[in-house]
C-alpha cells in the first residue's frame, strides 16, 4: 500500500525527534496517517520532551525504557535503542545493565537474558542499532 504525502511527513517528524523510525510508524503510516500523527507527538513528549516540569531527565527515561522493554520482553531493537540513547545521555554501561537486571526480578531472567544477549552483540559491534558516542544531556528544544 503506497504510504500518503500526509503520512511522509509525520514519519520525518519522528525521524527528526528520535533520529530513526521502527516497524510500528510504518504500518501505522499505511493504517491511519492521523493515528502516527497523535502516537507520534504522544511518545515523542513523553519519552523526548523538555526537561522542564519533568521528574525524570532524559538518561533516566531512557534507563527506564530499558527495564520496561527488558521485562515484556520487547524486541531487541527497542532494548538497544533504549540502551544506546541512555549511554547517549549520560548513563554508564553498569547502569544500563542494572537497569535490566532489575527488570529480571518480576519478569525472570529469561527476560533479562535477552537483554543481555542484546548489550553482548552490541558491544561485539553486530548490534541492530548503529552506536553513537556518549554526550551529557542538555538542554532539548521542545518537540
Amino acid at each position: 500500500m503506497p504510504i500518503s504525502r500526509e503520512a511522509r511527513k509525520e514519519l520525518a517528524k519522528i525521524r527528526k525527534v528520535r533520529g530513526y523510525t521502527l516497524p510500528l510508524h510504518e504500518v501505522m503510516a499505511e493504517a491511519n496517517p492521523e493515528f502516527l500523527r497523535r502516537y507520534g507527538e504522544l511518545a515523542s513528549y513523553v519519552i523526548f520532551g523538555p526537561a522542564e516540569n519533568r521528574a525524570l531527565d532524559l538518561k533516566t527515561r531512557f534507563l527506564v525504557m530499558v527495564g520496561i522493554t527488558t521485562a515484556v520482553k520487547g524486541d531487541r531493537e527497542g532494548i538497544e535503542w533504549a540502551a544506546a540513547r541512555a549511554v547517549q545521555h549520560g548513563a554508564s554501561w553498569q547502569e544500563v545493565y542494572e537497569a535490566a537486571f532489575l527488570a529480571g526480578l518480576p519478569a525472570g531472567f529469561p527476560a533479562f537474558e535477552g537483554a543481555a544477549k542484546a548489550f553482548q552483540a552490541m558491544h561485539k559491534g553486530k548490534g541492530i542499532v548503529p552506536r553513537q558516542r556518549s554526550r551529557k544531556p542538555g538542554p532539548r528544544r521542545p518537540a
